[in-house]
Parts: structure tokens; sequence; C-alpha cells
């Protein structure tokens, strides 16, 4: 198998999982990294025995290295991706793609003259328990979707922030809204709350898909509980997935008896039938930067194009829009 030598430039919270993650897969080697935190180099480079670089200039003179995570702050993201394509290097960056769809597209355009595969970091896509519960949906399990709902909360940690919750939070539950239902979003409506930033800390959002069905996510950054739930109704039941136990828990249609044998049932049961399907835990950035490896070895597309990446920030900045519209 042949191995694929990577980069990664940004080595703060999840610049430092993808680098404890790529130096454990097979057929990968990780070259270097980069960093302007230079106690951080040091500190990293003795921790994973690579070379660490203060800055990404050096790192990109590497000829050896074929693709490279980016993990900067979002307003760098652009300049940084270009710079890493002039070197004919793939990329793997962070949601969300860039800070404005005007840059998204310039960086699609970039990949796709370059022949460079352009991937953004939409984690929750590879969450075991999202992955079943698409199959559960394609089977047609429960009936069609009717509605969803997420709620993404929890504390704010003290790190570097760029963007509001808007785009740091609800664009996880944007793009596995889109990838479940595989419908367009027809209108977006969305209210913010207080600010302890200078960005949005608190956000409900309201979803129109074609063909009506309706997805409403509520994120914020400020409660003391970290939740990270999604629930679906469908016409014949009701699901819902727990993001970090990566559990799923089924509601079957309400059994085809009359009132009163039913009554009798739950008296002896204590609740209609639920299920729990059985799914294999794993940690979904081992999943994802295993997708990205793939396609870069094998020159395929990947799940989580930039094309996706760009209707995923259109969704979120037209939420931040109505927000911020004037009533």
């Amino acid at each position: 198998m042949e191995t694929i030598k990577v980069g990664v430039i940004g080595a703060g919270y999840m610049g430092k999982n993808h680098m404890r993650v790529y130096s454990k897969m097979k057929g990968v080697e990780l070259i270097a990294f980069s960093d302007v935190n230079e106690k951080l180099v040091k500190q990293l480079s003795k921790q994973f025995n690579v070379n660490g670089y203060v800055g990404y200039s050096e790192l990109l003179k590497n000829e050896d290295i074929d693709a490279a995570s980016i993990a900067v702050p979002t307003p760098l993201h652009k300049k940084v991706i270009m710079d890493v394509f002039s070197y004919k290097k793939h990329v793997l960056v962070e949601k969300p793609i860039t800070i404005s769809v005007a840059e998204a597209k310039s960086l699609i355009k970039s990949a796709e003259q370059k022949e460079l595969i352009l991937m953004v970091g939409h984690i929750e896509r590879f969450n075991p328990a999202i992955l079943k519960m698409k199959e559960l949906i394609e089977e047609e399990y429960l009936g069609e979707i009717v509605s969803l709902s997420a709620r993404r909360i929890g504390p704010y940690i003290h790190r570097a922030r760029d963007t509001g919750v808007l785009i740091d939070l609800a664009i996880h539950d944007i793009d596995v809204m889109r990838f479940l239902t595989e419908k367009k979003v027809k209108n977006v409506y969305a209210k913010i709350g207080p600010k302890t930033t200078k960005y949005e800390d608190y956000a409900s959002i309201l979803l129109e898909f074609e063909t009506g069905i309706l997805g409403s996510i509520e994120v914020n950054r400020l409660t003391p509980t970290k939740i990270r739930k999604l629930s679906l109704t469908f016409s014949d039941g009701f699901a819902t997935v727990d993001y970090i136990t990566q559990d799923i828990l089924v509601y079957g249609k309400m059994l085809e008896t009359d009132y009163k044998d039913y009554l009798d049932l739950i008296s002896k049961s204590g609740d209609p039938k639920i299920e729990k399907p059985e799914i294999e835990k794993q940690e979904p950035l081992k999943l994802e930067l295993e997708h990205f490896i793939k396609c870069v070895r094998e020159n395929k597309t990947p799940i989580v194009n930039g094309i996706e990446g760009l209707k995923n920030l259109e969704i979120a900045l037209n939420a931040l829009k109505s927000a911020n519209a004037k009533v």
C-alpha cells in the first residue's frame, strides 16, 4: 500500500487531534506540522517525534508531503488553502470551508483547476450513529421523515473564537440534516440570543426543506452541560440519536390493536416498543481522516467536498442574515 505523507497546519485543539490520529494510521506518515505558538511547536515536536515549524511556509516546501490538514482560524482558511494548493498538495480543512460564499467558491474553482482534493471536515457525517440512522432511513424502517430537531449545547470553552455559534456549531447539524434528508433547504429562519463575546453565543434555527420537512436546531455555548442530540419524527415512528454516546433509540409504530388492549399492554410493559440498534462505536475523526486519505490515494471525490461545504456555509450565513434582519 502506498504511504501517504501528510502535514498539519495549525496545532491547536483540532489540529493536535489530527496529528494524533495520523500518527497511528496505517499507510500514513505524519511528516511535519506548523503553528504560530513556538512553545506549542516545541512541545508537540517532542511528543510526536516530528518536525515542527513556527509558520507553515517551510512545511509546504517539503516535496514529500502529499496532503495537509488545515486547522487554523476560519478567517485564514482561504489564504492558507490557496498557499497549500500552490504547492500542489491536497487539503482537508476543518469546517466551515471558509468565512464567506465568495471565498468558498474561489477555493472550489482553484481545486478544480489544479485537480486537487478539497475536503471539508464536517465530522458528524462520520459519526457511526448518524451512519446507522442513514441506513434506517434508506430502508424506510419508520416511513418518511416528517421533522428533525437538534440540540447542540454546552459550556464556553476558553480557546480562540473567530465565529459565532451559527457557523461554529449549528453548521454541524445543518450538514447532518441535509445528509439524512437528501433535500434542499428552501427557507431559513433564525433568532440569536445574548452575547458573552462579540459573536452570538445562542441561536435557534428553523430550516424548511423541500417537500415540507422541517428542521429545528438549538445551539449555545452558555450551558454547563454538554448535549449533542438529534430527534427525528417519521410517518411511522420516532427516533433519537446521541452523538456523544453514539446510541440510537427507535420508537416504532403503535401496535395495531384497539385502545383497551393497548392500555392493558402498556400497563404491563411500561412503554411502547423501543429498539436500540447495534452500532459499532468508533472515533468519527479517525473515520473522517481515513476517508480523506483513501480519496487522496485513489484520487476520488470526498463525501464532503468543497461544494458540500459551500452549501452548509450558505445556509448558516442565511440563518445569520435572518437573525439580524429588522422586523
